[in-house]
């Protein structure tokens, strides 16, 4: 069964942006590229200065996986809030 997390990422500078890709060239993929998801989805968000990020993976044991990847990765200037992971 898929399993999906969703974050909310937001810039900490009060940065706003027209769409995904400005907000993308400032901070990076935000996850969108893990060769463990099936598929990613990013909407930005009604302010302006972030994203919401969805992540599917084909299973529960892929995403502890991304997990165990990302771990020690950090993201200046952004901050990352679990919005769910069912």
């Amino acid at each position: 069964m898929a399993f999906i997390r969703t974050n909310n990422i937001v810039a900490d500078n009060g940065d706003v942006y027209a769409n995904i890709e400005e907000f993308q060239a400032a901070h990076g993929p935000c996850g969108m590229e893990h060769p463990g998801a099936e598929s990613c989805t990013m909407v930005l968000n009604a302010g302006k200065n972030g994203v919401q990020v969805a992540l599917t993976f084909t299973e529960e044991a892929a995403h502890d996986a991304y997990l165990v990847d990302v771990a020690s990765a950090t993201t200046p200037g952004v901050t990352w809030t679990l919005v769910s992971a069912e």
